[in-house]
């Protein structure tokens, strides 16, 4: 029976909950000379939601989306310790004169300058990255180029990147949680693969339901020329 949109929320959420525990207890150790500004969490805890459950004026601070219940757990748990940041950006396909293509170069850019700016003033906090569908995109082209060492961040900085419903799954270097869904994502996996943060990657698809992280091109021609589009 193919696993239910709470069944891949709860397994995501299980996973990165999981990555921040491990972050947060290990910056509870004694505090070392020049340590980060009492400000900085010992996590940093990025969310790129989906297409239209943001957008460019959001408040950062707030949880949206799919990714909502996950962001709300980690808080529940770790407290100020884990710092929750919902990236807004323009969350758009093809409406209000911008293309998913700008939508997602929006989420890239701004989520690529955000991670450099808290790496350089909180220099002892660890980060996850966690996307949904477009928000997934994003996350997951931003984890390969940090996995190859072009990121804003070194791979060491990262503790778990969580991918629902990817565009780009089937990516080498992810670890698939749950069913592993049929053919690949829509927009064809990221050819440099996850390098150094392999094995750190999860993705989930919610199979049988969502084609754009399990479609077959060769049955669907139209559609998957688009997605590689």
């Amino acid at each position: 029976m193919p696993a239910t949109r709470p069944t891949v929320q709860r397994a995501l959420a299980a996973l990165v909950t999981a990555a921040v525990a491990t972050g947060t207890a290990a910056l509870t150790a004694p505090a070392v000379a020049h340590a980060d500004p009492a400000r900085c969490a010992s996590t940093f805890n990025l969310f790129i939601p989906g297409t239209w459950e943001t957008n460019e004026h959001a408040d950062p601070s707030v949880p949206a989306g799919i990714l909502k219940p996950i962001a709300n757990t980690i808080t529940a748990t770790h407290g100020d310790r884990a710092e929750v940041y919902t990236l807004p950006y323009m969350a758009r396909a093809f409406d209000n004169g911008k293309t998913y293509a700008d939508s997602k170069s929006d989420a890239r850019t701004k989520a690529a300058k955000l991670l450099t700016d808290i790496a350089s003033k909180c220099t002892r906090t660890k980060f996850t990255i966690t996307g949904y569908s477009q928000g997934a995109d994003a996350a997951g082209d931003l984890a390969s180029d940090i996995g190859n060492g072009k990121g804003p961040i070194p791979p060491d900085r990262v503790l778990a990147v969580g991918l629902l419903a990817d565009p780009g799954s089937g990516t080498e270097g992810e670890a698939v949680v749950g069913p592993r869904a049929a053919g690949t994502g829509i927009a064809d996996p990221r050819p440099q693969g996850m390098g150094q943060l392999s094995g750190r990657v999860a993705s989930i698809c919610y199979t049988g339901k969502d084609l754009y992280c399990s479609i077959q091109k060769g049955t669907s021609p139209l559609l998957g020329s688009l997605g590689s589009i």
